[in-house]
């Protein structure tokens, strides 16, 4: 195992248990979890001080029954680690729920998740349009698969449309991965649709994408690490790192082994323990990636979107969760 990862993984813990004791009675253990792996994929000091600050700011400008004020500490952090101004981002994730909310999304807890997700990936001048082409996304996708798409499906929508490609085209596209998908063996589930979102990324052909993802479940199930289809986005994070893919989820079964260890961090379970350690390891790999000559600019910045997009599943499942007691 990397040395470095391994200090990851405790630094992780060590900001989890710190940020449970100081909001013991505002947090979910899944929020306090995502807000240890936020600190250490961005590589700053957690400081309570500074999380306060903008929280006061969060809690003066939204009404009791917000989500954002149920919630937080969580967006505090969010926006504290990714802008110099967060007070200011706040005004303007806002601002973009409610043009969500005019466009059609109708989730009230996954509209300001979607709203994070627009903040993070969209540049101001193409707001409008990346919403319009994002509700028609998410219209096809409800139309494809009634039973599976949700508003958990808001997020990627948003980045999706970002594609040059036609509304059309881009569905074609997923439906026929989830189609190989699910004749490879993987269940059809709400994770197999978000997985086909993830590969559709990639310019590999199908089958060989189908292939990785396939042999990456497999090599999990033999070390005893299953991989439950709410799960299956980080089968097609470690696609996308290519080369890298099967090294990386070498260091996904080392990394999930020392959170496990922890009796604390155990008792989030195994899902989330598995979601954390890929998201870290796949952070950990991006940055590599960075540092290698001619790496091309777009494979980054794909990767950063996507790991994106997989932080807003896990604040979306961590608003939809059960609040702690007090919050």
């Amino acid at each position: 195992m990397e040395r470095s990862l391994r200090d990851k993984a405790n630094r992780l813990i060590r900001i989890y248990k710190q940020v449970h004791k100081d909001y013991r009675w505002k947090n979910s253990s899944n929020m306090n979890n995502l807000i240890a792996l936020s600190y250490v994929m961005k590589g700053k000091d957690y400081i309570k001080s500074e999380v306060d600050q903008v929280n006061g700011y969060l809690k003066k400008n939204t009404g009791p029954f917000s989500c954002y004020r149920q919630k937080s500490v969580l967006f505090s952090v969010l926006l504290l680690l990714n802008y110099s101004d967060p007070e200011a981002k706040f005004d303007i994730l806002l601002d973009y729920e409610e043009r969500l909310k005019a466009a059609g999304f109708r989730s009230y807890t996954y509209r300001p998740v979607t709203a994070y997700s627009l903040l993070l990936t969209c540049k101001t001048g193409e707001i409008d349009q990346r919403i319009v082409k994002a509700y028609e996304i998410f219209t096809e996708m409800r139309r494809n698969h009634p039973w599976l798409t949700s508003g958990d499906d808001y997020p990627l929508s948003i980045l999706m449309a970002k594609e040059k490609e036609s509304v059309p085209n881009i569905m074609a596209n997923i439906e026929h991965i989830y189609s190989e998908l699910s004749e490879a063996g993987l269940a059809k589930s709400n994770g197999l649709q978000f997985l086909s979102h993830i590969l559709s990324f990639s310019t590999e052909a199908t089958v060989e994408k189908v292939r990785k993802c396939q042999k990456l479940y497999e090599f999990f199930k033999e070390n005893k690490l299953k991989v439950y289809s709410g799960n299956y986005g980080s089968l097609g994070l470690l696609t996308l790192l290519q080369d890298k893919s099967e090294e990386a989820a070498q260091e996904i079964i080392w990394v999930s082994r020392v959170l496990t260890e922890d009796r604390g961090f155990k008792r989030l379970g195994k899902e989330t323990i598995f979601l954390t350690s890929s998201s870290l390891v796949c952070d950990y790999f991006l940055d590599l990636i960075k540092c290698q000559e001619g790496i091309q600019t777009t494979s980054f910045i794909t990767m950063e979107a996507l790991l994106a997009a997989q932080a807003a599943a896990m604040l979306g499942a961590a608003c939809t969760a059960s609040a702690a007691p007090g919050s």
